[in-house]
């Protein structure tokens, strides 16, 4: 099975319409963009295929980060630096992305005090960069919580579950598996629209498809690989 596809799903055409538009200066506007979903839904893999792309900055938020250390994280990211405070890593994010703006791709976003999204508001606010925040569905709430922070959010993005036609396109690139459309929708319905999941139960059919002699995948055949799919349900 091979593991360098890329799909290009519902999901990724729209964030990726989303994140254009607020690059866009002539017709763009600048400010925050909200990108959440469940997890698996593959918002990380998509912000890192456009970030590889298209450039920019991407960092992953760690859990319990300080100011300090969430703003160091970021410096090095932006110019190489990682000055001992706060206010001086601030100023040296901003000085570089005055002089070179980049769009700031920030994963688990949900991670972050509301404190840390301030520090981002105040490096927009003078820089213009575009702020793209990638998290689960509890950061939609946490800049709801502050008004001069959702009012800076100006384009979002909801990652909904993997569809059929996804399951379809991805058996078919990574595994050469023909798989039927009734089988598509079970497979949908077991991973609970997980894209994770999905590739789990990609790698297990093609096993499958191999060992029964089987070219079309059936209903019933991914019945029997479900039990060694893992589930997040119990």
């Amino acid at each position: 099975m091979r593991r360098d596809i890329f799909i290009e799903t519902r999901n990724v055409l729209e964030f990726r319409q989303k994140v254009r538009a607020l690059e866009d200066d002539q017709h763009g506007e600048p400010g925050f963009a909200l990108i959440f979903g469940q997890a698996g839904r593959g918002k990380t893999e998509t912000t890192r295929n456009y970030h590889a792309i298209n450039g920019g900055v991407f960092f992953r938020v760690m859990q319990g980060w300080t100011q300090c250390a969430f703003l160091q994280e970021l410096c090095n990211q932006v110019c190489g630096l990682r000055p001992r405070s706060s206010a001086a890593c601030k100023n040296k994010i901003i000085e570089a992305l005055e002089a070179q703006p980049q769009t700031i791709f920030v994963d688990e976003a949900d991670r972050l005090h509301i404190d840390r999204i301030e520090d981002l508001r105040d490096i927009f606010d003078v820089t213009g960069s575009p702020i793209i925040l990638i998290g689960e569905l509890e950061l939609r709430g946490l800049l709801g919580t502050r008004r001069r922070i959702w009012s800076r959010v100006k384009q979002v993005v909801e990652f909904g579950a993997v569809s059929e036609e996804d399951v379809a396109i991805l058996g078919d690139e990574a595994a050469g598996l023909d798989i039927t459309p009734d089988a598509c929708a079970q497979i949908v319905r077991q991973a609970d629209g997980d894209f994770r999941l999905v590739w789990s139960f990609i790698g297990q059919l093609e096993q499958a498809a191999k060992a029964h002699e089987e070219q079309e995948i059936s209903p019933a055949l991914v019945a029997k690989v479900a039990k060694q799919v893992a589930s997040w349900r119990k």
